[in-house]
This record gives C-alpha cells, sequence and structure tokens, in this order.
C-alpha cells in the first residue's frame, strides 16, 4: 500500500510545517547565516581517508534518523565511506564543483512550530562551515547556481499553510532576493539551470492539489507557469537538454520541456519518488523512493532501472529524503 501524501508529509515537515503554532519559539534563531566550527555542537560523524580522496560521491538522507549516508561511487561498488549526523531532519540535498554538500536541516519538534536552516559542508568534513537560516520560512529544497549562490524553496512561511517563496542567498550567506509569485501556494522541488540560472520550482496552487511547474527567470522577476499539471509535487531536476523531471508522489517521474508544453515521457518508479539525482555524465539518475525504503537507480535516457541502494537506516517508517551526486552533473 502505498503511503498516502498527508502521512508522508507530516513526516517530513512538508504539511506540519504549515500548522504549528506562531513563530516565537524561533524568533531568537539569527535570520542571518553564522559560521560556526566543529565544537559548535556534538556530532557522532565519520568520514573514512576513502571519502576524502573518492572521485565520485553519492549522498542520501533520511529525515527520520537524522542521517546523510556517504557512498563512493566505482565502477566497480557503491561502499559506505561516511555519515553525517545530527541533523534534525535532512530533506533536499544538493552539490557544488568545488565540492561542498548543501543540507536542508528541518526542526521538527514535538510542539510548536517548524523550521529550518541549510548547513554546508566541506567535502570530507563532518561539521558545517557555514549555516544558512532563511527564516521566517520552512525550507525543503536547495539549489546552487554558477556563480555560488544558494538558492532555498520554502513550503510556507512558519507557522502558516502559504504561500511558498525561493530565497537566494550569495555564496557567503548574505540574503540577495526573496522570489515569490501568485498562486504559488506551497513550494517543494527546485533546480537552477547553472548556465542561465532558470530557476524551476514544483509547487501546489492549492493546499492538496496536483503539482505544478513554475520559472523564474534568470532566478529573478515574476514566475511563469509552464502548464505541466500532475500528482502530488516533490523534487524536479534537469537532464543534459534542459528538460525537466518532477517527481510525482503518485509514482512515475514526468518529464517536461523546460519551455512549457505537453508530456514527453516518464519513467516508472515501483514506490514513489521523493528526490532525484544525476551522477556526472547524466548516465544514471538515483531517485529516493519513499515507498520501497530504498534508492533507485535508473539508465538515462531510456528509463530501465538497473540497481538499488539499501541500507538498515532506510526501512519500515523511515525512508530516504534527499539525494546528491558529487561532482554533480556538468
Amino acid at each position: 500500500m502505498r503511503h498516502s501524501r498527508a502521512l508522508i508529509a507530516a513526516a517530513i515537515a512538508a504539511s506540519a510545517a504549515s500548522l504549528w503554532g506562531s513563530a516565537s519559539a524561533l524568533a531568537a534563531r539569527p535570520a542571518t547565516p553564522v559560521r560556526h566550527g566543529a565544537a559548535a555542537r556534538p556530532s557522532h560523524a565519520w568520514m573514512s581517508a576513502a571519502a576524502k580522496s573518492a572521485q565520485q560521491l553519492l549522498y542520501v538522507a533520511n529525515g527520520s534518523t537524522g542521517v546523510v549516508d556517504v557512498f563512493s561511487v566505482t565502477k566497480k561498488n557503491t561502499t559506505l565511506v561516511g555519515q553525517l549526523t545530527d541533523f534534525f531532519s535532512p530533506q533536499g540535498l544538493t552539490t557544488d564543483a568545488a565540492g561542498n554538500l548543501y543540507v536542508v536541516n528541518d526542526y521538527i519538534p514535538q510542539e510548536g512550530p517548524v523550521g529550518g536552516e541549510v548547513d554546508v559542508y566541506p567535502k570530507g568534513a563532518t561539521s558545517p562551515s557555514l549555516i544558512v537560516n532563511p527564516y521566517p520560512w520552512v525550507p525543503f529544497s536547495v539549489a546552487v547556481d554558477k556563480k555560488g549562490n544558494v538558492y532555498i524553496a520554502n513550503i510556507a512561511p512558519i507557522g502558516k499553510f502559504s504561500p511558498g517563496a525561493v530565497t537566494v542567498y550569495s555564496a557567503a550567506g548574505e540574503l540577495l532576493r526573496t522570489l515569490k509569485g501568485s498562486g504559488l501556494n506551497q513550494i517543494y522541488g527546485m533546480t537552477v539551470d547553472r548556465r542561465t540560472s532558470n530557476t524551476y520550482v514544483s509547487y501546489t496552487s492549492s493546499l492538496g492539489g496536483s503539482g505544478h511547474v513554475a520559472v523564474f527567470p534568470r532566478g529573478k522577476g515574476n514566475p511563469s507557469d509552464l502548464g505541466a499539471s500532475y500528482g502530488p509535487p516533490w523534487g524536479i531536476t534537469q537532464d543534459g537538454s534542459g528538460n525537466l523531471l518532477v517527481c510525482d508522489g503518485n509514482g512515475p517521474i514526468d518529464i517536461y520541456p523546460a519551455t512549457g508544453g505537453s508530456l514527453l515521457g516518464t519513467i516508472d518508479v515501483p514506490g514513489a519518488p521523493l528526490f532525484a539525482a544525476f551522477n556526472t555524465d547524466r548516465s544514471l539518475l538515483y531517485v529516493s523512493d519513499f515507498n520501497n525504503f530504498d534508492v533507485e537507480i535508473f539508465r538515462y535516457s531510456d528509463g530501465s532501472m538497473v540497481g538499488s541502494l539499501k541500507d538498515t537506516q532506510w526501512q519500515k517508517g523511515e525512508w530516504p529524503t534527499g539525494v546528491a551526486y558529487w561532482p554533480p552533473a556538468k
């Protein structure tokens, strides 16, 4: 049986973020990013020497356990070489060419409002070098443009149902702008074209409604809806031709042209996709499947499934969330 969207959303802070309380409990958290060192908070993270020397890495988050697994990827093996721990609830992930990992870390208290931040980890590090706090928004996914600017897709303001927004920060963590648009009820997924800086978001236009895609041209101004309509929206990414791959909570990954228009094709996911990430040459697509509790690997572009990864922390009730690859797809 598939998990209902309401159940998944509550567990990973999608709908719960909109429901709980006032923002007073988080008001003391800085609205601007802060730097901190390894002693800033206790950590049970570890990295092997292989994690630091690896030529390719796969990162997989688990929103329930608060852990990000780090895998070394070679032609022969995918091997666990490290773990980043002590997150509240890690969601969307991305990497940049320099090797930094960006982790959306949501706070999900038993009582009170949900909030969140983006933690930035240099390659092989076990503590973040930078924290970006998008207060008063609830973040869900993250992307980086060609200049190193950080884009955070926010579901909604803390303690509210809507609207969603994208907050944009410099590489140093300074707020540059906030992107909003009429009809962007809740924003879940986001991808930034590193050639044009066009910023694509997956969103709902009404509470519990179907998924849509909009674009902010060059990452600025007002968004334009691309006419896509599909099931519950989650992550979104681009292929080498710029086409948009949207994760549909009902099962498939749908492929749409970035300029808008009819569905180009689908990738049949056996469970339900949450996030997806290409490997460096875009020959493989890694998909976090919260229904099957694994990461499934698809050949691109024929969409055939060629393997999967499982971990003891991805089990019933504790599914993988964000997924990212380094070096990022070109």
